[in-house]
């Protein structure tokens, strides 16, 4: 994972924010229990001006400083306060036994008004991916005899056009 911090790092020396981002985001999909990678990415937003999805981003880290209160803040607000669109929106697919008691009370929190304003509670399942167990797909005889007529066909169009060329040539000479 070094590598990859090392990448994120250089993206932004470059001034690629958004390819810094996208790494970002691929490491919290898949390492959802690390928090500090959402601080990371809540930074490069809040330094590029865009406080509300830093916000998105520090909703589950302790306030350090004015800067991460005011972005939650600015967040919670463009989402209404709702805790069910709040929950949809961060998607936290990592395992809430793991997290910081302040991080579990904002959950709580947004779980109860979800619950309390809509009866449903957004629930995000990790996600499960077995390495090096992928099945290639068989393919079934119809695919197969249609792209041996495709195969066919575009063979003999042209020897069918020279045939029909050279009788057209023929009855024209013929006369």
């Amino acid at each position: 994972m070094g590598t990859i911090f090392y990448r994120i790092e250089q993206d932004l020396k470059a001034g690629r924010k958004k390819k810094a981002c996208d790494r970002l985001r691929n490491l919290i999909n898949e390492f959802p229990d690390d928090l500090s990678l959402r601080e990371k990415l809540a930074q490069i937003y809040y330094d590029s001006g865009f406080k509300d999805e830093a916000g998105k981003f520090w909703i589950l880290s302790e306030p350090q400083n004015f800067e991460m209160k005011e972005a939650v803040e600015m967040y919670r607000n463009s989402l209404s306060n709702s805790g069910n669109a709040i929950l949809k929106d961060i998607i936290f697919r990592g395992d809430k036994t793991q997290l910081s008691e302040y991080a579990k009370n904002i959950l709580k929190e947004l779980e109860t008004d979800s619950f309390k304003k809509t009866k449903h509670i957004p629930d995000f399942k990790r996600k499960q991916r077995e390495k090096g167990n992928y099945t290639e797909s068989k393919d079934s005889f119809f695919s197969n005899v249609g792209l041996y007529l495709l195969i066919g066909g575009i063979i003999l169009l042209p020897f069918l056009g020279l045939v029909k060329l050279g009788e057209i040539i023929g009855s024209i000479f013929s006369k």
